[in-house]
């Protein structure tokens, strides 16, 4: 019933984990950083530039999926410094726009990194097949 997630537009993991998981329709996604899967390397200076970057690997995660930016249903957000709060606010908002998933935000001990996001989304829903008939003509 489980089926692992990988794709190679987001970072491969760096310890024992999959880069996400489904089953069913739900989709877990593994914490994200601000990795650039094509460099290796983190990609931003800034805490909002981080952010953006660790939503694009959950997001391709979520599109390897089956799903899309918009059922991403939740993000948990683990900040090494709370002062960065409002920047990364305001990437979360800028890279979701009016339709903001649920959220949680702690501070957690990242070492090096300033900040990882992990998701929970659904896979999208599967447009219904528009088959017309067709009549033999007599």
């Amino acid at each position: 019933m489980r089926k692992v997630i990988r794709t190679d537009k987001a970072p491969p993991p760096a310890a024992a984990y999959e880069q996400g998981t489904a089953a069913g329709n739900l989709i877990i996604v593994s914490g994200q950083v601000a990795t650039n899967p094509a460099t290796g390397a983190i990609d931003g200076k800034t805490i909002g530039q981080q952010v953006t970057q660790a939503l694009r690997n959950v997001e391709a995660i979520v599109k390897a999926a089956g799903g899309n930016k918009g059922s991403i249903l939740r993000c948990g957000i683990f900040l090494a410094d709370l002062d960065d709060f409002a920047e990364m606010n305001k990437a979360y908002k800028a890279f979701f726009g009016q339709s903001v998933p649920a959220r949680t935000t702690v501070q957690a001990g990242l070492g090096s990194l300033r900040v990882e996001i992990d998701a929970i989304a659904v896979r999208a829903p599967r447009k219904k097949s528009s088959r017309k008939s067709t009549q033999r003509r007599k």
